[in-house]
């Protein structure tokens, strides 16, 4: 179940407009808490994100997390106090006759739906404008970058990362793989491990460019997509792709043993040469890694500018 929700909002995050529908779903979901009218507050949360065209599901989350038999003991005297507060005395504008269904679904007063309606609006916005600051939406300041760079073992990911790093200004390299982990731990832990390490960076680093290299799947994409999105960060990911019998050889000085080998195989075999998510792919044999960052850094330069010119 919490795996399901996981991929859901990484799902969400990633998707064109996901972090904005996220800030619209909260929006509405806030605001609709704050309305007097008890047992109707999803269907309120429902229609203002379709009308603000938010996520549903964010909107729900956030009517339950904001309006709730808790907050409502709170919520609902202080509406009353602020409707009285700003109403003119005497002043009635709900119906006092009327089918019973109807009545029942009014508020009690004129002071409660008045200063509801108040309420909702700033806890809108407020909702809005906390989700877009969280969410890294809207701001001015240069974002990171993030250029991933992926591909099977021996494809030169962190000679080339290394390269890369070096033609940016105050950029930061992280070498991805498991080594350092436990060695005592499943295989798949230590990757797993490594890739958390790769996240944490992304959120935490003060660096303006960040080049990573690790083998990505297309969980590891997501994951890293979300990371990159709620740090307001651009990624690109560049995939390093020598034909196999260039991996299986000797590259850096030193030959894969049998093991690796077998892992080179199969990693070809699940297409880590081949992600559909790439930004470029390159083949990189015959490649010194100084080469092959320049290679990268003008077609990530064209991709640039490509999406720049297809944007207006």
């Amino acid at each position: 179940m919490l795996t399901q929700l996981r991929e859901g909002w990484i799902t969400l995050l990633v998707s064109p407009g996901g972090p904005e529908r996220v800030a619209r779903g909260v929006a509405a979901g806030a605001g609709a808490a704050m309305l007097p009218a008890i047992g109707l507050h999803l269907v309120l949360a429902a229609a203002l994100a379709l009308l603000l065209r938010g996520s549903l599901r964010v909107a729900a989350a956030a009517c339950l997390l904001f309006g709730n038999p808790l907050t409502h003991a709170v919520l609902l005297p202080l509406e009353f106090a602020l409707g009285r507060l700003l109403l003119p005395t005497g002043a009635e504008f709900l119906p006092d006759q009327g089918p019973a269904w109807l009545l029942a679904l009014l508020p009690a007063a004129e002071e409660t739906l008045l200063g509801g309606l108040i309420l909702a609006v700033l806890a809108g916005a407020l909702g809005w404008f906390l989700a877009h600051r969280a969410l890294g939406l809207g701001g001015t300041a240069q974002p990171l970058r993030v250029i991933h760079l992926n591909g099977p073992i021996n494809s030169g990911k962190s000679s080339t990362g290394q390269a890369l790093a070096a033609r940016i200004a105050d950029a930061d390299f992280i070498d991805g793989d498991a080594d350092g982990l436990p060695a005592h731990l499943p295989e798949e832990q230590r990757w797993a491990g490594a890739l958390g390490r790769i996240l944490r960076q992304v959120a935490g680093t003060a660096a303006p460019c960040l080049i990573v290299a690790y083998p990505l799947d297309d969980t590891g994409y997501r994951r890293l997509r979300a990371a990159c999105v709620a740090r307001g960060a651009a990624l690109s990911v560049v995939t390093l792709a020598p034909p196999l019998d260039v991996a299986l050889g000797a590259r850096g000085g030193r030959g894969p043993d049998a093991e690796e080998q077998a892992r080179i195989r199969a990693m070809y075999a699940e297409g880590y040469h081949s992600r559909a998510f790439s930004d470029v792919t390159l083949d990189n044999a015959g490649m010194t890694p100084d080469e092959a960052a320049l290679r990268i850094l003008a077609a990530l330069d064209h991709a640039r500018g490509a999406a720049h010119h297809a944007r207006h």
